[in-house]
């Protein structure tokens, strides 16, 4: 009889898993320990060498690859700073074209931009532009506008409470610094667009056409309301949405179902499979589903928590047509590796490590609970199954981002399952319907979406207002950095303990 293997053995099976945990610990080091430059990548090299020599010692070798692969992460965040990172603050001039909505904050319209001009041409900064509100020339400024201005750069400045970086933000978006144009310091101006790089005019193109698609939103007879939540979770558009709706989604819990997210794509990638029936495992169609799933993401502006889930899709789309299982554990391994080289800096996104986060969490514990549990009698019936697998899957995702939440935002949500209960399934309405608004240009078809939008979202709002309202429906707490791994070195503590005691079955994430 064939022993089992453990969890640590099983591990072992998944190098790719390994590799992007030793990158992503070697681009956090290398953020809190300077080395000279040159000393790492010797370092670097040494280790490759070893490793080519040592192939007959399997284990050796295997370390020298694991040491190398961290060493790799901290030269990828010493360039990243090298590469993003404004050292002081100065005075300049130069042309400019903005590339995200301006918002009013106050005095200022902020705004991101790229320069396109001067000694920073290339250069993204995130501007914060006095307004005039006399001329109100301000109100003129929208995504592609070209400005000529006179401006203060400097180095993002991180708040003074909260353990939120907001300069490592602005890197994880691949944004140098901050931008302040005094008044009567700027001027519309008409800048070529052939002076951006490749890359940035494909986002304008988007950009722009995501704006006109809100357009056709707010003509189909949507509500402002509705707008502004189909806009943010068709189109990654959040801009237009109050305080006190974000307020709301916060304290419930469901603030991911405004943040573009892997649940978005997924609802999009299952009506896709839906829709074409029997043909979903042809070549043709799963090349059309990758294309329609890409377009979305770059539509929405190219979010990392979508970007992750599209790579995961792409990669299960390739080996379902092939007939291959896809092995879950080593798509999400290889997402993570392709947008950490892309952007080392994307480590310290908030959005990335929650999704990352709830989503390994569900590969790892998901299946092994409902393994377990599949063969109560109350599970033998399709609704009562898909409810406790919705009760498993809302519960495993929170435990695994909620050190998370309290680190970043100091909150606990108490009703996160009732809120979820409720907004998860007004997503797949408000999402699929919102899609068919934009495709079907049949005028009663589009009366009648919008009818069943303008509904959905006044239920899902009126029903988390009513959740945020109920006593202790949230609590403050604050938590530091030790404690977030402190809690997650028990997490896996826990789950090695139970794995070895109970086992995990024939999952297809860790078979």
């Amino acid at each position: 009889m064939r022993r089992s293997l453990s969890f640590f053995e099983r591990l072992k099976l998944y190098p790719l898993f390994i590799v992007a945990l030793m990158m992503i610990a070697g681009i956090i080091a290398g953020s809190y320990i300077t080395l000279p430059y040159n000393v790492v990548l010797y370092t670097l090299a040494a280790f490759l060498i070893l490793a080519l020599v040592s192939y007959k010692r399997l284990l050796l070798r295997y370390i020298f690859i694991y040491v190398s692969v961290f060493l790799l992460g901290a030269i990828l965040y010493y360039n990243a700073v090298k590469e993003y990172s404004l050292k002081n603050e100065s005075r300049q001039n130069f042309n400019a074209v903005i590339t995200s909505s301006p918002s009013p904050h106050g005095k200022i319209v902020r705004c991101d931009i790229v320069v396109t001009s001067g000694k920073m041409k290339g250069w993204k900064l995130r501007a914060s532009i006095m307004r005039d509100t006399i001329e109100q020339r301000y109100l003129l400024l929208k995504v592609g506008s070209g400005i000529s201005c006179d401006a203060i750069v400097a180095p993002a400045k991180d708040f003074s409470d909260g353990h939120f970086s907001y300069s490592r933000y602005l890197m994880s978006n691949s944004i140098s610094g901050t931008a302040f144009v005094p008044l009567r310091h700027w001027k519309q101006e008409r800048v070529p667009l052939s002076s951006l790089s490749t890359s940035d005019r494909l986002r304008l193109v988007a950009s722009k056409y995501r704006l006109k698609l809100i357009e056709r939103y707010q003509s189909s007879g949507l509500s402002d309301l509705s707008v502004s939540l189909v806009s943010a979770m068709t189109l990654g558009e959040r801009s237009m949405i109050s305080k006190e709706i974000r307020d709301e989604f916060s304290i419930t819990g469901t603030s991911h179902v405004l943040a573009m997210s892997g649940l978005h794509l997924s609802i999009l990638y299952m009506f896709l499979t839906f829709a074409w029936g029997r043909r979903k495992r042809w070549v043709l169609v799963s090349f059309v589903n990758i294309i329609l799933i890409w377009a979305f993401v770059f539509i929405a502006g190219l979010p990392l928590s979508l970007v992750r889930s599209a790579i995961m899709l792409t990669t299960h789309s390739v080996l379902s047509v092939a007939r291959r299982d896809s092995l879950s554990l080593n798509t999400l391994s290889l997402a993570a590796l392709i947008i950490i080289v892309g952007n080392p800096m994307s480590v310290y996104d908030v959005g990335f490590q929650m999704s990352f986060s709830a989503v390994l969490a569900i590969l790892l514990l998901v299946p092994w609970i409902i393994g377990k549990l599949g063969e109560k009698e109350m599970l033998n019936f399709p609704a009562s199954r898909l409810c406790w697998s919705f009760v498993i899957v809302s519960c495993v995702a929170q435990m695994a981002v909620a050190p998370l939440i309290a680190y970043y935002f100091g909150r606990i949500s108490c009703y996160f399952l009732l809120a979820n209960l409720v907004a998860i399934p007004c997503t797949y309405v408000i999402l699929i319907s919102g899609m068919l608004l934009l495709v079907v240009p049949i005028a009663p078809f589009q009366s009648l979406v919008a009818n069943i939008l303008n509904a959905t979202v006044r239920f899902m709002n009126d029903s988390l207002a009513f959740i945020s309202s109920l006593p202790g429906s949230s609590f403050n707490v604050e938590i530091g950095a030790i404690g977030v791994v402190f809690y997650y070195i028990v997490l896996v503590a826990i789950f090695a303990f139970v794995y070895k005691k109970y086992g995990v079955g024939q999952s297809k994430v860790l078979s």
